[in-house]
């Protein structure tokens, strides 16, 4: 147990270190942080904090920074910090903005995250209960056709077909009608099995260019299934002074690029922040990186969720304040939404 003093001088190092990313000294923190405590007395404490391994040393000099212990015992001794009315502002703007939108609100909810951290951000989401709502196609020209493909969750992706000029309109109309006929209900995840085993056989019969229309649709529905995780703000923890090493960089972005890894995050069904520090993230042996996530329900059994990644170095009370806003008010938006359809 860490008396008050260690506490104090505990915190700071943290900050300190969160903002400069520089290993700190004794004098420095009497100095800037304006401590009762003389130079010695800080380094005494600094020296026991070390032994009691929440403290390291990079190298021989007298400085420290926080170790991974360190870090854990940080974020779970954080207080309370309440966002600016500003900040709220937005969230709610976000939220009203695309209500009836899932995907556009919690794609902008995480751009606005790595906005306001200068970190980057990624949601998650599944779909044990997401089902087909509609499909509606808008002609464009030179063949080109938007079809928009709607859920119950209110999840919509829209897909650009460039088909041949042997493919009619009246031909795609009917592939349409037939996919809203047997499909609406269908839950996403089981949508291109019904296409293989309900629809295709119909459109064989019924339609002339079917192969056609047949593949560009499974691809869209496949692709739809499968895309549940987003990124905002990549390249923002690129140039953080912990991935100026050419081998670290490397190993973050071929896990930005791998979404099976950001998969493994856990969607819990328990309400609260999750944060993961070193190697209890799923970039495994990366120690320096931090994941701080909360899960939103978007509906009785699917849910979704939305993290910060960063340094361990990461401003942890900023942005668990902001993760845990941002989600509540999703879940909060959802949850209405569906009270509303009932």
């Amino acid at each position: 147990m860490l008396t008050a003093r260690q506490m104090l001088i505990f915190k700071c190092i943290v900050e300190e270190f969160i903002e400069n990313a520089e290993p700190v000294g004794s004098k420095a923190l009497m100095v800037k942080y304006q401590l009762p405590y003389s130079s010695a007395t800080i380094r005494n404490e600094m020296n026991f904090l070390e032994n009691y391994g929440y403290l390291e040393k990079t190298h021989i000099s007298s400085g420290r920074v926080p170790s991974k212990e360190g870090y854990r015992f940080y974020v779970h001794n954080l207080g309370k910090v309440d966002l600016d009315e500003g900040t709220k502002n937005q969230v709610a703007t976000i939220i009203n903005k695309h209500r009836r939108n899932l995907n556009e609100m919690v794609h902008e909810s995480c751009n606005m995250l790595s906005e306001l951290t200068h970190l980057t951000s990624v949601a998650l989401g599944n779909a044990l209960d997401d089902m087909l709502q509609r499909i509606s196609v808008v002609p464009l020209d030179d063949g080109r056709v938007t079809a928009i493909i709607i859920t119950s969750q209110g999840h919509v992706e829209n897909k650009v077909f460039q088909f041949s000029s042997d493919v009619e309109m009246e031909d795609l109309l009917s592939c349409v009608n037939v996919m809203n006929e047997l499909l609406i209900g269908t839950p996403i995840s089981e949508v291109a099995f019904r296409l293989e085993r309900d629809v295709r056989p119909i459109l064989t019969t019924q339609v002339k260019q079917h192969e056609e229309l047949f593949n560009a649709f499974l691809e869209a529905f496949v692709k739809f299934a499968s895309n549940s995780v987003y990124f905002s703000g990549k390249e923002n923890i690129l140039y953080q002074p912990e991935f100026n090493d050419v081998d670290k960089l490397r190993r973050l972005v071929s896990a930005f690029e791998n979404s099976k890894v950001w998969k493994t995050l856990p969607l819990s069904s328990e309400d609260g922040i999750q944060i993961n520090i070193g190697n209890e993230t799923p970039l495994g042996k990366m120690n320096d990186v931090s994941v701080i996530s909360a899960s939103f329900k978007t509906g009785e059994t699917s849910k979704g969720s939305i993290s910060v990644i960063g340094p361990t170095r990461m401003p942890y009370e900023k942005v668990v304040a902001l993760v845990e806003y941002i989600s509540e008010n999703i879940e909060k938006a959802c949850l209405e939404d569906k009270q509303d359809e009932k």
